[in-house]
């Protein structure tokens, strides 16, 4: 029963924890707390500490993601850098 109830729950990470897995400052990751690009949890009484998932990760990750597109790249406008 204690097993289910633990894969319940998804693993959650702390604000240090993000930050050294993206490899990022802790300022960078309470700002994308306050700014909400990244959803998280608050956990306790008052500002409480911030939690955040391995699914809220993978969508903030997501939302970042640039570049990379397949199609024909565009035509350059400037003789001079071809």
């Amino acid at each position: 029963m204690k097993n289910e109830q633990a894969a319940a729950v998804p693993a959650m990470m702390t604000v240090e924890e993000v930050s050294k897995r993206l490899n990022i400052s802790a300022s960078f990751v309470y700002t994308a707390v306050a700014d909400g690009r990244l959803k998280h949890h608050r956990l306790g009484r008052g500002q409480g500490g911030i939690r955040v998932s391995e699914q809220q990760l993978t969508a903030y990750l997501a939302g970042t993601e640039r570049g990379g597109n397949s199609e024909e790249a565009p035509k350059r406008r400037y003789k001079h850098l071809t």
